[in-house]
């Protein structure tokens, strides 16, 4: 029996049905984000000791106030963000209305790495749920005190028929490989990195696979990752 099929299922219908559209919607989503920051932050300083040892002001610095930074510029940018894009017109368009609008991918899986769990966790789930996505979001199983939180805590901030957390190791994250996603973002080995190309290369869909201090694009096909930085 697959484990993740009604998850996903619930998920693409909550998506079809236009639920992540509106921009209060996605303001919603984003405000319960930053109260789950604000209103765990100690949780969250002991989970990332536990896991990492890391000092309450390490915590602070590189994990829970970048998270929160992205979720206020967010939350001030979304309706600019939103705004469709005039563009210029030629002879043939002059009658016609010219503009890019921008439309949210469906169904975005955020798998993140163990070394910033949170930081590279919450950072692409606010991007994503600033655009408007439904997103399945698989933390890291080694850093298991951070995952327990984001699995237990987080979702009660967020709408669940649109969000949804996932747990497991190697073997489960394969078996959710095995469905379609509309985007992946994904950090973490180049190894495991060709895990994820591979599964997704047999669906159209679109991945990020970052190094840690910028992102690029790859298609959904066989590529280099030579340039991927190793977790």
């Amino acid at each position: 029996m697959d484990p993740f099929e009604d998850t996903l299922r619930r998920l693409r219908e909550a998506f079809h049905a236009g639920c992540t559209r509106p921009a209060e919607f996605r303001a919603a989503q984003l405000r319960g984000l930053g109260r789950f920051l604000q209103e765990n932050k100690q949780l969250l300083h002991d989970a990332l000791a536990q896991d990492l040892h890391k000092s309450a002001f390490e915590s602070e610095v590189s994990e829970v106030a970048i998270s929160q930074g992205e979720v206020t510029l967010a939350l001030r940018n979304l309706r600019a963000w939103m705004k469709d894009e005039r563009v210029p017109k030629n002879l043939a368009t002059q009658l016609d209305s010219a503009f890019i609008r921008k439309e949210p991918f469906g169904l975005v899986l955020i798998i993140a790495p163990w070394n910033y769990p949170l930081n590279l966790t919450l950072v692409p789930l606010v991007g994503a749920l600033a655009a408007g996505n439904c997103v399945v979001l698989k933390p890291s199983e080694i850093s298991k005190n951070v995952e327990k939180v984001l699995a237990e805590v987080l979702p009660r901030y967020l709408d669940q028929s649109c969000f949804a957390v996932v747990l497991g190791g190697p073997q489960e994250t394969g078996q959710l490989l095995e469905h379609r996603f509309d985007y992946i973002f994904f950090t973490g080995s180049p190894r495991v990195g060709k895990i994820v190309m591979t599964a997704a290369a047999k669906h159209p869909s679109k991945q990020h696979l970052p190094p840690p201090s910028w992102i690029f694009p790859l298609p959904a096909s066989a590529s280099s990752l030579s340039c991927s930085q190793p977790r």
